[in-house]
């Protein structure tokens, strides 16, 4: 009895052994993330990390749709992100065939940005394209977060008719200083609860609505007094300071589950020790964003080509130190070439693990499929 059923199982074992080799072994599905990293050779990988304007794509200035040499660049240049100005926008018909036209441009789906606070920095609402959701301190003035949540239920359906998934706001920053000029008006105000109700439910709308929100500019700039777009800009807060205001915002709006947050170009000596910018500072990034406050999204840098960073740095120094210190998008470098192959540089020589890059292009991408671009 015991050789009848040992011969019975051995002749299972041996049918099944067959119809393995017949069918091939059933290989696990990928997931719309690893499936499109399987895709990119290392240098579409590097590419992902860039977040760009048309022009630095195609070479071309102020474009206003789609030419030749910004799609064939864009096979050679698979940006993460486009982001548009004013210059290249002029009606609601002329934006959405460009937008559209861009995104079709590109093999691996991109993210498309604008800067749509309203009031003062509004490219869409300036124009009529769009509702002008004004200045941000009037939200803040109503003391009411619903009034914060109409204003991204507004941008994320009106930029997604358009064809934008992500809008760079909303601004998460609380003047604690009433001569800061860069903020000013833009922010929702200058209590730190009242900013958190504020932009996190701005946040959580328009995400509902299909775009990707962008809290800015971490760990916050209402205290500077000088503009980093035109050079250095320190800030003497202390790091018990920003846990007590400054930081409570963008703790709001990563709890509700913001896709990005951008870090500012502000220096920060009473925390950091060093007059280096936030943007490229590891103590701001990966050890108060990621490690204290657990931050687990796509951390994006302020426009690199700003006085802040320029003033100091080279366009291949600046993104290697904003990738080194944990960013994992690079916002507008003074050169896109120089940045791009300085990264590459530094992977060959092993400064930087391709482990580490695989690291950042899977944040990317996964927000991309959160919002339906995979």
């Amino acid at each position: 009895m015991r050789r009848a059923l040992t011969a019975i199982c051995a002749a299972v074992l041996l049918c099944s052994c067959a119809g393995m080799e017949n069918r091939g072994l059933v290989e696990p599905e990928l997931g719309p993330v690893e499936a499109a990293m399987a895709e990119m050779s290392l240098e579409d990988k590097l590419w992902q990390l860039f977040f760009v304007t048309p022009e630095a794509v195609s070479g071309w200035p102020a474009e206003k749709a789609v030419s030749e040499d910004f799609a064939a660049y864009a096979k050679k240049r698979p940006v993460g992100g486009v982001i548009l100005f004013a210059d290249n926008i002029s009606s609601k018909e002329q934006v959405t065939a460009y937008v559209n036209d861009i995104k079709a441009a590109f093999a691996t789906p991109v993210f498309v940005g604008v800067d749509e606070e309203g009031g003062l920095v509004s490219r869409l609402g300036s124009k009529g394209i769009i509702t002008d959701n004004g200045d941000m301190r009037d939200i803040g003035d109503t003391g009411d977060s619903s009034a914060a949540a109409a204003v991204g239920e507004r941008l994320g359906r009106e930029l997604s008719e358009i064809g934008f998934n992500l809008d760079f706001a909303p601004v998460a920053d609380t003047i604690t200083n009433p001569a800061n000029t860069e903020i000013g008006r833009r922010s929702f105000g200058v209590d730190p609860e009242l900013v958190s109700r504020m932009a996190a439910a701005e946040v959580e709308a328009m995400q509902s609505g299909g775009v990707s929100a962008v809290l800015k500019h971490f760990p916050g700039h209402g205290s500077t007094s000088a503009n980093s777009h035109k050079g250095i800009s320190v800030s003497e807060r202390t790091l018990d300071e920003l846990r007590s205001a400054d930081l409570k915002p963008f703790e709001a709006g990563i709890r509700t589950g913001a896709d990005f947050v951008m870090v500012s170009h502000m220096s920060l000596p009473n925390v950091t020790g060093s007059e280096t910018p936030c943007s490229l500072s590891p103590e701001i990034i990966t050890g108060l964003l990621r490690e204290e406050l657990g931050y687990g999204g796509v951390v994006i840098t302020d426009a690199l080509n700003m006085g802040a960073v320029t003033s100091v740095y080279g366009a291949a120094e600046a993104a290697v130190a904003a990738f080194e210190a944990g960013a994992d998008m690079l916002l507008m470098p003074e050169s896109l070439p120089d940045a791009h192959d300085a990264l590459l540089k530094a992977v060959e020589e092993g400064r930087v693990s391709e482990a580490r890059v695989d690291e950042s292009v899977r944040r990317i991408l996964s927000a991309k499929e959160r919002r339906g671009l995979l």
